[in-house]
């Protein structure tokens, strides 16, 4: 490994952002993630789209939401799919308020959301993917794997269209993570949709596997 790479990797702690195993095995295997769930305007049409094609995902979740969309949490269980923290309510204060703060803020959204899930969630994914020493504290603390992406399409931002999904793989490789946002807006969920399944056709075409993360796959790389 080269040594900037290592320094990426454990500086200021360590981050999942492809699973190089895969990468060295050229096992094929890839990794979608859908943040800022579960939405009933689109979380469950999103489902529908893994389900046609056989793919696994993972959902990082607000808390605050699955609380209230327990049938959507119970939907993408059932489906085999995994679940992550992705926060209680996305908010960013606590990143400025002191690690003891951040870790009583991250505590209480992990133990509700395991709670709701009734087992251990994969581990935490930060609002806009915040990365700070305090945060690394405090989730080392909580025995939380920090998980990140390396494919992102800024889908919760601009509208994802076929033709950025397409361009995407010719720089995908086995073992990336890639982000993607199953809340979306009223008005560009249909195309979204759309996206997602001429990406996954694409991809599948590729030889390339949808696969959940799953605490193994993290404590094997």
């Amino acid at each position: 490994m080269k040594l900037t790479n290592l320094i990426k990797k454990i500086w200021p702690g360590p981050c999942w952002t492809h699973f190089a195993e895969d990468f060295q095995n050229n096992s094929k295997n890839l990794y979608l993630t859908f943040d800022d769930g579960p939405d009933p305007r689109s979380t469950e049409a999103v489902l529908n789209v893994l389900d046609k094609y056989g793919a696994k995902a993972s959902f990082f979740v607000i808390t605050q939401k699955a609380k209230n969309n327990l049938s959507l949490i119970r939907e993408i269980k059932s489906a085999s799919h995994s679940i992550g923290d992705h926060s209680f309510d996305h908010r960013y204060r606590y990143f400025f308020q002191g690690r003891q703060a951040l870790l009583n803020w991250i505590t209480a959204s992990t133990e509700a959301l395991n709670g709701l899930l009734g087992e251990a969630n994969i581990g935490f994914r930060p609002p806009a993917g915040i990365r700070t020493p305090e945060l690394h504290w405090a989730l080392q603390r909580l025995n939380l794997p920090l998980i990140h992406w390396k494919i992102r399409f800024f889908d919760a931002v601009f509208p994802w269209s076929p033709a950025r999904a397409k361009a995407s793989l010719e720089r995908t490789r086995s073992g990336d993570i890639i982000l993607l946002h199953d809340a979306q807006p009223k008005n560009r969920v249909s195309r979204f949709l759309q996206t997602l399944s001429i990406y996954i056709e694409q991809a599948t075409g590729m030889g390339f596997r949808f696969q959940p993360i799953k605490p193994p796959c993290l404590l094997n790389h």
